[in-house]
């Protein structure tokens, strides 16, 4: 189910071709959630569910400051490969998903803090201030989440979570 939400979100199914495509009956379905929105909202809840676990587990193995905040993003990388402009639409559109999505960014931005606020304690980061770094992380991945700016960068969901985690990590500037 989460590879057929993520490929063409929730809109144009029905609970009937749901359960023709996963070979099972309405009634399995409906002992999931009572309707396609809610069980949108199941499959969105552990989809981003698995993308903090592997966060969190990825910081966790790491002991370099930097390579923790590299393996704490990574997941949200990864894990939106699959994610389709109809899905990021779908959540952005239906509000008890784009509310889940928000508490999701903001749950991870609030650990962000903290590792970088680590990593200023450790001498791994400049003296910059945490809280302004996950904010304005926070902002750029809220940007991102919009599909007019995924067409008109000319980047994937996924794309662009790459290429702006590298621009936090590693700024602008070619060190020698």
């Amino acid at each position: 189910m989460e590879t057929i939400f993520l490929r063409e979100g929730f809109r144009g199914l029905t609970i009937d071709s749901l359960a023709k495509r996963l070979r099972c009956s309405n009634r399995t379905l409906y002992e999931i959630a009572p309707s396609k929105e809610e069980m949108f909202l199941v499959v969105l809840d552990r989809w981003l569910e698995r993308i903090r676990h592997l966060g969190q587990e990825g910081a966790m193995a790491q002991s370099d400051p930097i390579k923790r905040v590299e393996a704490f993003l990574e997941p949200g990388v990864t894990e939106t490969r699959e994610a389709s402009a109809a899905f990021v639409e779908d959540v952005r559109s239906y509000l008890p998903a784009k509310q889940m999505l928000g508490r999701h960014q903001e749950e991870r931005m609030k650990v962000l803090e903290s590792m970088v606020s680590e990593g200023i304690r450790q001498g791994s980061f400049r003296e910059v201030h945490a809280y302004l770094v996950s904010e304005v992380l926070l902002s750029a991945v809220t940007r991102i989440d919009e599909i007019d700016f995924q067409s008109r960068a000319g980047l994937t969901f996924s794309e662009a979570f790459g290429e702006l985690y590298d621009l936090f990590l590693h700024g602008l500037v070619i060190n020698d």
